[in-house]
């Protein structure tokens, strides 16, 4: 594109004459335009080229920009996921503990229970070990005393 404007400019700078395009109308005849050119100081038609040549590089200079923020965007939508699933994944974690406490508590409950229920059978079994060792006794000494 810079090229081209650059020849373009430099043709008509140098071209003087007035050009004879052939046209045709709607019934096929030939007609003929003159078209007048400007000519133009080599100074002035090269600050014309430069700015032609600035005006396209920051047309291209903006196409980055827009493809760039056009990546930025899919970029922080991207994180915006991540950052999202971390925030899911925080919370599955806070339920997962809140029911390992949950169970915890539920399980205290029962050893506590199991600990009640075990003293009560260790208090039994010490019971059923004194009876019968009475009953024992009191059978022995009952049997000397009736032998004696």
């Amino acid at each position: 594109m810079k090229n081209i404007l650059i020849t373009l400019l430099t043709l008509l700078s140098f071209s003087s004459k007035s050009q004879t395009l052939p046209t045709y109308d709607s019934l096929g005849n030939v007609t003929y335009y003159t078209e007048d050119t400007i000519k133009l100081p080599f100074s002035i038609a090269k600050k014309i080229t430069r700015e032609l040549v600035g005006c396209d590089s920051a047309k291209a200079i903006l196409d980055l920009t827009k493809d760039q923020l056009a990546l930025t965007e899919q970029k922080v939508v991207l994180k915006d996921n991540i950052i999202s699933n971390y925030i899911q994944k925080e919370v599955l974690y806070e339920q997962r503990i809140s029911n390992e406490k949950e169970k915890f508590n539920i399980q205290g409950v029962y050893v506590k229970r199991l600990e009640w229920d075990n003293k009560k059978l260790r208090i039994k079994l010490t019971l059923w070990k004194i009876g019968f060792s009475a009953g024992v006794a009191t059978a022995v000494l009952g049997y000397l005393y009736l032998t004696k």
